[in-house]
């Protein structure tokens, strides 16, 4: 399998962005964001599962691999974060029927 450029892997996140997006019409965001996070946690035990050959070797390294999935969304979360706060003014607060 090629490797994932830096604009392909970008792309992907923006499908998901927009999956959770259109999630919207039926969630409020708390729940869509719920839904992903929970969607990427089950992909990611899936992701991890495949560098074993069974249940009980997967299960020696669980901590192992939690903690860099963690370290990961932490980072993620922490510059996306930012961005919106230092971009507030400019991406504006959407209109989702949330009271200001």
């Amino acid at each position: 399998m090629a490797e994932l450029t830096d604009h392909r892997f970008n792309e992907l996140m923006i499908e998901h962005i927009e999956l959770a997006n259109g999630h919207l019409k039926e969630a409020n965001p708390g729940q869509a964001g719920a839904a992903l996070m929970h969607a990427a946690a089950r992909f990611n035990a899936f992701v991890s599962s495949t560098q074993f050959v069974g249940g009980r070797v997967m299960l020696q390294s669980k901590e192992a691999h939690i903690d860099h999935y963690v370290k990961l969304y932490r980072q993620y979360l922490e510059g996306h974060y930012e961005e919106y706060a230092q971009n507030f003014a400019e991406y504006g607060r959407p209109n989702l029927g949330i009271p200001k």
